[in-house]
């Protein structure tokens, strides 16, 4: 059913009426927490209940079937039992809604009756041209027209902001993980476009997403968590991914390495996760960038979505204490990044404008009684050098000399150098606030120095990718 046209995937995120099939009144429901999110005021659309039991449910007009519903509907939201999805479907096909999110589990994860019941819709769907993002999972959540399928109360699972500096969207397989995502993005303050769980995958593929978020304006980095690939899908995806890397960054977390994950995988969404070997060289091939677990992701990705690529992997380390320097130092090199010592004429240049008590190498320590000027110091000489790809910078701000004002220094020269900066600022609550304040500014800031390793890890890798698509005649301009 897929095409290559993403004007049909973009009903899901800005349709402007929405019905609720299977909206109900008892409290605690599935139908009843997925209309709630849609009576709150941050949704301008229209929205109606389905459900023969009720005239209103919450106070929004409910009606027996769709027909009913006096104006087009642009997207159906299904929470009915699996049984009755075939007949629910010839009512939207009817009312010639478009698309459908079809929340309800029991269908191909339950064995073959299960498959029967999903087939028998899939049918219904396609003879009216409906796409489907499912079933048997959470549908989508965007930050931006504020649809918002999650049944999970808001209390209990936190939703994402779009943030003013970039932002981050996430396909995932599993609707728990993607809950996950939400509730734990929300509380890191981390920019989210949209958060889309697509279940068993019946008709809206990883790759019809892949398409329409290589286009999605408010999307800078597309992460995917994924147990596996239809043997007829994943073909497509990694070629669609081979096109989309050289200009948008890719990260994948796919799970199923073993014998055991694998059949997890296989019951809980029907998926088969095939051999990770073989995914994991056609990841390298396409220019996804595989991570080891969501946290890795979203530490590369927050990196990825605020800053450049690297040009290379050659690093300096600038920081104003020492510990912190030699730690990054370690995890910097652990992932084979270059942290060369300045050249001599560098060197003589740092010494002549730092005290003489500061460490002039890779990592340059400017020293706990530092504030501002030296780091000043440092980058004008470093970037004016051309002898670095990427700086990473401790920020370590219990010293009492070192005040806010770093922050507008690093920003400063990250913008007019165009170099990749990313911040390792280790601390309590005051630090807490001046991170923040750095990733206002767009710099990404980590709590430790090893996060900070990771994400100066995929400015490197992101800037090879680059080079690698633009040497294939894939893209122009720089990488």
């Amino acid at each position: 059913m897929s095409d290559n046209t993403t004007g049909d995937i973009g009903t899901f995120f800005d349709a402007k009426c929405i019905a609720i099939y299977g909206a109900s009144a008892t409290p605690n429901s599935v139908g009843q927490a997925i209309l709630q999110n849609f009576i709150k005021p941050q949704f301008t659309g229209e929205v109606y209940a389905i459900n023969p039991r009720y005239k209103q449910v919450l106070g929004v007009p409910c009606y027996p079937t769709l027909q009913e519903v006096p104006e087009s509907v642009d997207l159906v939201v299904v929470a009915v039992p699996a049984r009755l999805a075939p007949t629910v479907f010839e009512d939207i096909g009817k009312k010639g809604a478009r698309a459908a999110i079809v929340i309800s589990g029991g269908f191909s994860e339950t064995g073959p009756r299960g498959a029967e019941l999903e087939n028998e819709m899939l049918s219904v769907a396609k003879r009216y041209g409906i796409r489907i993002i499912g079933p048997n999972c959470v549908g989508v959540i965007d930050t931006r027209t504020h649809i918002d399928t999650f049944f999970l109360p808001e209390y209990r699972c936190g939703r994402p902001r779009a943030s003013n500096v970039a932002n981050i969207s996430l396909v995932s397989q599993s609707g728990a993980f993607a809950a996950a995502i939400s509730d734990w993005t929300a509380q890191l303050g981390l920019g989210i476009s949209k958060i889309v769980s697509l279940g068993n995958k019946c008709d809206v593929s990883d790759d019809d997403l892949l398409r329409y978020l290589a286009q999605d304006s408010t999307t800078q980095v597309i992460c995917y968590y994924t147990e596996g690939y239809d043997a007829d899908k994943g073909r497509s995806f990694f070629e669609t991914a081979s096109g989309v890397t050289g200009t948008k960054p890719v990260l994948v977390v796919k799970s199923g390495k073993g014998d055991r994950a694998r059949a997890a995988a296989s019951s809980h969404t029907g998926s088969l996760a095939g051999s990770d070997s073989i995914a994991d060289s056609a990841y390298r091939q396409a220019g996804i960038i595989r991570a080891g677990n969501f946290e890795q992701m979203f530490d590369m990705a927050k990196a990825l979505a605020m800053q450049p690529p690297a040009m290379g992997n050659r690093v300096l380390m600038v920081t104003n204490g020492g510990g912190l320097g030699v730690m990054t130092t370690d995890a910097l090199e652990a992932l084979n990044l270059s942290v060369p010592t300045p050249s001599s004429e560098l060197e003589q240049k740092l010494r002549e404008r730092l005290p003489a008590y500061c460490a002039v190498g890779n990592p340059v320590d400017v020293v706990g009684d530092t504030d501002a000027s030296r780091y000043d110091a440092v980058f004008e000489e470093a970037i004016r050098s051309g002898e670095y790809d990427m700086f990473v910078v401790g920020m370590l701000l219990q010293t009492p000399s070192l005040g806010m004002d770093i922050t507008n220094v690093i920003a400063n020269y990250q913008r007019q150098s165009g170099l990749p900066f990313v911040v390792v600022s280790m601390g309590g609550a005051f630090t807490t606030k001046a991170g923040e304040i750095m990733e206002l500014m767009g710099v990404p800031t980590y709590a430790t120095g090893e996060k900070a390793a990771l994400a100066a890890s995929a400015l490197a890798r992101y800037g090879e990718i680059r080079r690698r698509k633009q040497s294939q005649g894939m893209i122009s301009g720089k990488p």
